[in-house]
């Protein structure tokens, strides 16, 4: 399912697993293939911070949609389940708040009422996830997460919003066009590490580029 040199670890091995059968369904651009590529930035950026804690950057890559509002009706009990799920692997529960602290606080919209707190291993987490939400793929993931939920790709007159709180970016209906505007180009000035910008040059561009020709073939055919 992924690069094994990044499992050398059992524990980190059956935590890849739970993540698997937790996604393994999921078809709105949050799907286990996701995981991975954050995994695999994750370990990109860690080769630059060798003295940082693998596992815990690892373990909380692969959990954090394990709960995630936007695919769970109940994220609370899937939180529980999480929770419970590290404790039974003896993790210690110092670790355990970590991984879950990170989760809770590294999220684009977690952050729209106020920058959270991060040490190093969060943003190491935070910038891989970031990562894959800018570029091709992430252009990709937008259309498959719009078209899950039957939004519209693009409506001009649907205008897209600024300086929105959670709640709003929460309860949106706008377009998968105004996406980008609202969150996907916004994440270039967001990461952390300096090793996260050198790897997220280009795909700002290749975004913008896509959006630009959506806006305008849309315009030609007016």
């Amino acid at each position: 399912m992924d690069n094994p040199a990044l499992l050398n670890d059992e524990k980190l091995v059956i935590i890849r697993d739970f993540a698997y059968n937790t996604h393994s369904e999921n078809n709105d651009g949050h799907d286990f293939n996701h995981i991975r590529r954050v995994a695999g930035l994750a370990q990109k950026i860690l080769e630059t911070y060798s003295h940082v804690d693998k596992f815990t950057v690892l373990a909380t890559v692969y959990l954090h949609d394990c709960y995630d509002q936007k695919l769970f009706v109940d994220s609370l009990e899937q939180k529980v389940k999480v929770i419970n799920f590290l404790s039974k692997l003896e993790i210690e529960q110092d670790v355990i708040d970590k991984i879950i602290y990170i989760i809770d606080n590294m999220s684009f919209s977690a952050n729209m009422d106020g920058q959270k707190e991060l040490d190093l291993v969060g943003q190491i987490v935070q910038d891989a996830d970031r990562l894959d939400s800018m570029g091709a793929i992430a252009i990709n993931r937008a259309l498959e997460y719009g078209w899950s939920h039957s939004r519209k790709l693009y409506d001009p007159s649907i205008k897209p919003r600024h300086d929105l709180s959670k709640d709003e970016y929460r309860n949106s209906e706008g377009t998968t066009i105004n996406h980008f505007y609202e969150k996907l180009f916004l994440l270039s000035d967001k990461l952390n590490t300096e090793e996260a910008r050198e790897l997220a040059k280009g795909r700002d561009q290749i975004m913008h580029d896509f959006v630009t020709g959506i806006e305008r073939d849309w315009i030609e055919v007016s």
